[in-house]
């Protein structure tokens, strides 16, 4: 049998031939006679023979690692928890630091919407930039993939919430004054919010003139609201200023202010307001021929640059003008033709008196031990109160006095109702204009 050539040796590998063998192996111990040889080691713990027999001690069981587990209850649990003991959990538990990143996005967007639908759906967090961070999983943004992607932080969440409560107060303290408002405004209070944020007005025009955003309904609840809050400051026992108190402080940047005022959770004096006054409106709408001061860098007691500032775009010293939000509102109810004044009678009405039946809306009250706020029941002034003052008011003129039928009418109702400071006060006016109509009449 022929023999076969050996087949073409490629330049990069070797035949076994080439290789050398390797060496044989040595004894160490014969090279380092002089180290001890170990025979046994000797063990500082008996063996435990009793576990050969009886079986490892299982953990407790633990529901909350059981829910962290689960592929479902995490989910509901982490929607659940307040900002602050989701921040909590997230610093201190490893295992839900690492599944709230895996999730992040889906989780805080949910937990938002969960506590606010209104508010998280209004400020959506792609218009808040400084509340983002960069994805803990480094996921790559669209068509950038060495660049993080942003999601939405937990201090986009709290900005809702907090948000979203101003907004609340300011309509509770509305309506524990006796001023009523649609229920919508507590959306359009959002979106005004939102129009108040922008710094330019061809975003604002833009903004008030699509109707799918701003409805000719929404406007007119939204001129609603702006005629109950100039009541609300003209009252004469709550009123705390002026109607351009109001356009003050729905032309600036957050409705903080509002709530604070209406609440009476700040001392607003009069130095306040011309600050207020002074950084809002340009010099020339001021009036500074009987109010010099206003005018001049030293009597006001800050820097030239401030001087009009929230009525430019920008916010900047050389920006242009921009009209205040609440004139831009309603001059697009003005270019839509609405006819807002035809209605100014109703609006005032609106939420005071029973359009059916004529009488008076109940007032709500604060109840006692932070219980909420209710209804009495019964329009304040009510019947007994009301035909007292109107007897004494025919007294007092020589009229007619008609008696009271009912002198043992049920006064316990009022026992859980927490009568604010000026409650009385503002009783007493309630019931002098209804004597004076009754005695015109």
């Amino acid at each position: 049998m022929d023999d076969f050539p050996p087949p073409p040796k490629s330049p990069l590998k070797r035949t076994a031939e080439e290789i050398e063998p390797d060496d044989p192996p040595q004894d160490e111990t014969s090279q380092t006679p002089g180290w001890p040889q170990v025979v046994r080691r000797h063990r500082h713990r008996r063996h435990n023979v009793a576990a050969m027999h009886w079986p490892a001690t299982k953990e407790p069981f633990n529901i909350y690692k059981a829910i962290l587990r689960h592929p479902n209850l995490f989910f509901q649990f982490a929607l659940r928890l307040t900002p602050a003991s989701y921040v909590d959990l997230y610093a201190i538990d490893k295992e839900f630091h690492y599944r709230a990143n895996n999730y992040s996005v889906s989780i805080i967007h949910d937990h938002a919407i969960s506590l606010a639908p209104e508010a998280s759906y209004i400020f959506s967090w792609i218009m808040y930039p400084d509340l983002c961070i960069s994805d803990p999983l480094l996921k790559p943004m669209d068509g950038r993939p060495h660049l993080a992607r942003d999601i939405p932080s937990l201090r986009w969440t709290k900005m809702v919430l907090w948000r979203e409560r101003v907004v609340y107060d300011i309509l509770t303290h509305l309506a524990l004054a006796g001023f009523r408002v649609p229920a919508s405004l507590k959306v359009l209070l959002m979106k005004f919010w939102v129009l108040m944020e922008t710094r330019t007005t061809a975003t604002r025009t833009a903004f008030l003139r699509d109707p799918d955003v701003w409805s000719d309904a929404d406007i007119i609840h939204f001129y609603i609201f702006v005629v109950k809050l100039d009541m609300r400051f003209q009252d004469p026992v709550r009123g705390t200023g002026t109607c351009g108190l109001s356009h003050l402080l729905l032309t600036q940047k957050t409705l903080s202010w509002l709530r604070d005022i209406l609440a009476g959770s700040v001392d607003f004096d009069y130095d306040d307001l011309s600050d207020l006054l002074i950084r809002t409106y340009p010099s020339a709408e001021l009036d500074t021929a009987n109010h010099a001061w206003l005018d001049d860098e030293v009597d006001a007691g800050m820097p030239f640059e401030e001087f009009g500032r929230l009525m430019t775009e920008g916010r900047v010293v050389d920006g242009r003008r921009m009209e205040s939000p609440v004139d831009m509102l309603v001059m697009e109810g003005v270019r839509r033709g609405l006819g807002l004044h035809r209605y100014l009678w109703d609006f005032l009405l609106w939420g005071c008196v029973e359009w059916e039946t004529g009488e008076n809306v109940p007032v709500p009250r604060r109840l006692l031990r932070d219980r909420g706020v209710g209804d009495r029941g019964e329009g304040w002034p009510r019947e007994r109160e009301r035909r007292g003052v109107v007897n004494a008011a025919r007294k007092r003129y020589g009229a007619v006095v008609v008696e009271d039928g009912d002198e043992n009418e049920d006064e316990d109702e009022d026992e859980d109702v927490d009568m604010d400071e000026h409650a009385d006060d503002m009783g007493v006016q309630m019931d002098w204009e209804a004597a004076v109509f009754d005695a015109m009449a």
